[in-house]
């Protein structure tokens, strides 16, 4: 289960990146409505590169259309993302804290906002 201070961890990351910059080449990562977003897999240490699908469909960066996305989503799609990051949470934490307090790339905020998503399904109950 989800610990915690992992969530502490994640909510500090937000609450660091959420006025972040755009430099030459990146995206702001962000989704609107259901149009998911593209990431470079090879910017994703391998043994996460099979979770890209799940982040570029929840890693949404703005709050409000995360949460939208959260309850509207379906029973087997809160499913599938909870059994399919829960046993790696604390894989993809190791890996968002090697960024420090430095800039993140959009490829690991939206694994960042994927695991919020997460969250927030799990506060919320079952759809």
């Amino acid at each position: 289960m989800v610990k915690p201070l992992a969530v502490l961890v994640v909510l500090g990351f937000v609450t660091l990146t959420a006025c972040g910059t755009e430099s030459a080449g990146h995206r702001t990562v962000a989704t609107h409505g259901d149009v998911a977003q593209r990431l470079d897999s090879a910017a994703v240490p391998a043994d996460l590169r099979h979770l890209v699908s799940l982040a570029e469909r929840w890693g949404i960066g703005d709050d409000v259309d995360r949460n939208d996305k959260v309850q509207r989503a379906t029973a087997a799609e809160r499913e599938e993302l909870r059994s399919t990051i829960t046993p790696l949470y604390a894989r993809i934490t190791a890996w968002l804290d090697s960024f420090g307090g430095g800039a993140m790339s959009d490829e690991a905020a939206a694994f960042m906002y994927m695991q919020l998503a997460l969250e927030e399904m799990l506060a919320t109950g079952p759809g």
